[in-house]
């Protein structure tokens, strides 16, 4: 038996029978454990190729007697004659001893000698485990062959063994049968053992394939020679032929006697299923695979199933069956691939994809990104965390954003009270003025809530009509009062806050007390407060002195305040429940009655406090704001009514104090208005009449209206009487026409409607409507005419000078000699008389006529 037998026949054995090598791959418990498809000859059966064959054409051969000189016996191959034919199917056929088939090539007559060589091909049809390959040859053995392997199919053709009998001649190699620990274990050997011509028939050649290999009893663990004994195609290259040296002479019957025979080509092996199968059978495609156990898969059980990742994939050994382990995916999916980075860092490499109910993480043990789950087990559902208001789109495990901030909300969908505008940039403050508004803005627009009577984005001005924005102004502003003839203002420049008290300290200071219906209840001065005794049956009045009253519309919106005291028999004060004070306000024809609802302790007395405002609470009548401020503006009556109360004794008043304002640089009182007053309105409240304007009703208080002056623009008239204070040379009650001397139409309304009368002395004249011709109504005594430019009869002169220098008229001096009924009696410009009578004659009949005597002069 040739040595390497021993091994061959050791291992394989040891690998047909060794632990694991049971048919089942799984023990009797249950557990996994290292399998292997039977122990056979993978050749046999199978198709073999060879690139030469006898009997095509037919052709003799002989055979070697091992004698010289011996007549050989020769027969025919015939490849058409199956009785006579040695193709290549018979090398891998059922083989015995007694009836032998084999291979035969053509013979060395047809030039197969090296360097020509002849080739057999197996295919496995797919990897095995090789653990021999044996030859027997029908002739002798060739005196050099090689033994080539491929690894995989379409692979590369590997040097597998080669023997020759001229190692280093034939192939390059030295002689070699064994490696030393450390080399490559990868290595073809090239054998001089079986290269002998004899034995001349029968001989075999056994190739070990671990064999002279230092790893070959630790195969489990070698790599290298688990590749190197993994076959998928082998290949025979038959190179020399051995011969007696007698074929030299080219004797046909010689070269006839030499040629290749093989009467069996035998592989021994497993089909290569790494530990990972028992069996190998045929898949729908008609092609060898392993039946795969162990949740591997592949042609050879080379990898995992495609959820089996959780550790790589190893072969089965005898220790270790390596058996796929599941990936752990937590029930939430079935596809994974083997992590080796997660497998170092955990020991589990198995890491999943496609995780459902929106889970990740290499075992779907988590959510995936910017999702989360209440419950361990739960599905994952959606963080929905608003892109602008959270800083990460992720939430913790309660759903629960983390939000930017002054960003509020499960989501940070919105904006924190106080805040508004949600973006990228968080949320802005809200900017709302807290005088003009209620609340906080709008957490989207940022729009305030604005007050009754406030305005602006920021409800941070008042409304047309209103003003002083403050914030105990429950509507936010104050109506303009201007009188009620405008509605335009604002706050007024150069008022300081100023406080009417009564602090008792000189005595009742103008206070009294009534009881409603009733007379004047007694007071007394009790030294910074004034008393009036109360049987608390009864409500008692105080009523306020003149310096709370008359005009207090600058107290409008402020606070009275004032403290009140029940004292008994033993005067000290008693603890009684608050007294309920009313304040009672009259002016202008109305009332108003306002209840506090501020009242409190303070040093054993009830401080009371009212805000003079129509909105106060517990004001009745309900009035209007210009309605209030009309009251407050002509003040008549202000009296304190104390309810009827559980307790008795001195009732006391003390600290009143009424704010209001001044012209003043002290603090600032807001409160005052300035108005823009329309035309014909003058003054901070629009309360005087312009120039040129005057009271509708004369007398009129400031509420009423202002009416131009009816002065046809001939001058002002008086704001209170309405008389118009005429100019332009006219007069009447509205200049409604010209004075004396002075004539024109003072309707037109021009400085110079009325125009001197062309009259002596300015005497009145008038003006004839129909012609316009001015003539002049009273002329002095002695002249006429339209001018007065004639003396009247009995007079004379040249008033106008028409005929020279001007001469007043003057009474003709006829001495009263002349017929005062008469007509003519004197020249009208010279004075001469005319008509002289009793007997006198001359200019002025100032002399008896000739033949007279007496006195013309006398009387």
């Amino acid at each position: 038996r040739p040595p390497g037998l021993c091994l061959l026949a050791l291992l394989g054995l040891g690998l047909q029978l060794g632990p694991g090598g049971s048919s089942s791959c799984w023990d009797p418990r249950g557990q996994p454990r290292r399998c292997m498809p039977i122990f056979e000859n993978a050749a046999f059966g199978r198709a073999v190729q060879a690139s030469n064959t006898c009997g095509s054409p037919p052709e003799d051969y002989c055979l070697h007697t091992g004698t010289q000189h011996a007549s050989a016996l020769c027969h025919r191959c015939d490849a058409s004659d199956p009785r006579r034919h040695h193709n290549a199917s018979f090398l891998t056929d059922f083989h015995s001893q007694e009836e032998s088939t084999w291979w035969q090539s053509q013979s060395m007559a047809f030039g197969i000698q090296h360097p020509n060589s002849v080739n057999i091909t197996l295919h496995l049809g797919k990897s095995y485990e090789i653990t021999y390959v044996r030859l027997k040859f029908h002739t002798s053995r060739p005196e050099s062959f090689a033994i080539y392997k491929r690894s995989g199919a379409g692979g590369p053709w590997v040097p597998f063994q080669f023997y020759s009998a001229s190692c280093e001649k034939t192939y390059g190699k030295r002689p070699r049968q064994y490696l030393q620990p450390g080399e490559d274990e990868q290595v073809a050997f090239c054998s001089d053992e079986f290269s002998d011509i004899s034995p001349l028939s029968g001989g075999n050649v056994a190739f070990s394939t671990l064999e002279g290999r230092p790893s070959a009893y630790n195969f489990d663990g070698s790599p290298a020679l688990q590749e190197w004994v993994t076959v998928t195609d082998l290949l025979i290259s038959l190179n020399r032929l051995n011969t007696f040296g007698d074929d030299i002479f080219k004797d046909p019957k010689v070269l006839q006697s030499y040629y290749y025979a093989i009467s069996d080509f035998s592989v021994g092996g497993r089909c290569k299923c790494n530990g990972h199968a028992s069996e190998c059978a045929l898949d729908e495609a008609g092609q060898l695979v392993c039946v795969c156990q162990h949740h591997t898969a592949g042609t050879d059980c080379e990898r995992c199933q495609p959820f089996y990742q959780d550790r790589p994939w190893a072969r089965g050994t005898a220790e270790a069956a390596n058996a796929c382990i599941p990936c752990n995916c937590s029930g939430r999916s079935e596809e994974c691939f083997h992590d080796r980075e997660l497998f170092r860092r955990s020991g589990h490499g198995g890491h999943c994809l496609n995780c459902r109910d929106n889970t990740a993480g290499p075992h779907c043990e988590g959510c995936r990104q910017n999702y989360y789950r209440w419950e361990p087990q739960g599905a994952c559902q959606p963080c929905h965390c608003h892109p602008a208001g959270s800083l990460q789109p992720q939430c913790d495990n309660s759903g629960t954003c983390v939000c930017k901030a002054n960003v509020a909300g499960w989501k940070c969908e919105r904006c924190k009270d106080g805040y508004h505008s949600l973006s990228e940039g968080g949320c802005r403050p809200c900017s709302c003025d807290p005088a003009g508004s209620v609340g906080t803005c709008d957490p989207n627009t940022g729009h305030c809530t604005c007050k009754e009577r406030a305005e602006g984005h920021l409800c941070n001005r008042c409304q047309p009509g209103w003003f002083n924005l403050q914030p105990h102004n429950p509507i936010g502003c104050t109506s303009c009062f201007c009188y009620g003839h405008s509605s335009a203002c604002r706050v007024a420049d150069g008022y300081e806050e100023t406080h009417i008290r009564s602090d008792f300290s000189q005595g009742l200071e103008g206070w009294a007390a009534t009881a409603p219906g009733t007379t004047d209840l007694p007071l007394r001065w009790g030294g910074r407060e004034i008393i009036t005794e109360w049987d608390g049956e009864e409500p008692v009045d105080f009523l306020a002195p003149e310096k709370f009253l008359q005009n207090q519309h600058l107290s409008y919106g402020q606070l009275l305040s004032l403290l009140l005291g029940v004292e008994n028999e033993t005067r000290t004060e008693t603890s009684v429940p608050l007294l309920q004070v009313q304040l009672l306000l009259e002016g202008e024809g109305m009332e108003i009655t306002i209840s506090s609802s501020k009242s409190q302790l303070q040093n054993g007395k009830q401080a009371v406090t009212f805000r003079l405002h129509e909105a106060e609470e517990g004001a009745e009548p309900l009035l209007s704001t210009f309605s209030f401020q009309r009251l407050l503006s002509n003040l008549t009556r202000l009296r304190l009514r104390v309810s009827r109360g559980p307790v008795r004794g001195g009732l006391s008043l003390s600290e009143v104090q009424l704010t209001s304002a001044r012209p003043g640089p002290g603090t600032r009182a807001g409160w005052v208005e300035e108005c823009t007053c329309p035309l014909g309105y003058t003054g901070q409240f629009c309360q005087s009449c312009a120039p040129g304007f005057k009271r509708e009703i004369p007398f009129g208080s400031p509420f009423i209206s202002c009416v131009p002056c009816a002065c046809n623009q001939h001058g002002d008239c008086h704001p209170l009487t309405g008389l118009c204070q005429c100019l332009h040379n006219t007069e009447g009650p509205s200049c409604e026409r010209c004075s004396p001397g002075f004539y024109g139409n003072p309707f037109a309304g021009r400085s110079d409607d009325c125009k001197p009368c062309p009259c002596p002395g300015r005497s009145p004249c008038t003006e004839v409507p129909s012609t316009g011709e001015v003539v002049c109504t009273h002329c002095p005594p002695g002249q006429r005419g339209k001018r007065c430019e004639f003396c009247e009869d009995g007079f004379f002169g040249d008033p106008l000078g028409q005929r020279g220098p001007v001469h007043p008229c003057e009474r003709c001096q006829c001495h009263g000699n002349v017929d005062l009924n008469a007509v003519g009696n004197c020249d009208p410009v010279s004075g001469r008389c005319l008509r002289c009578l009793y007997n006198t004659m001359g200019d002025h009949c100032e002399r008896c006529r000739p033949g007279f005597y007496g006195d013309a002069l006398a009387p």
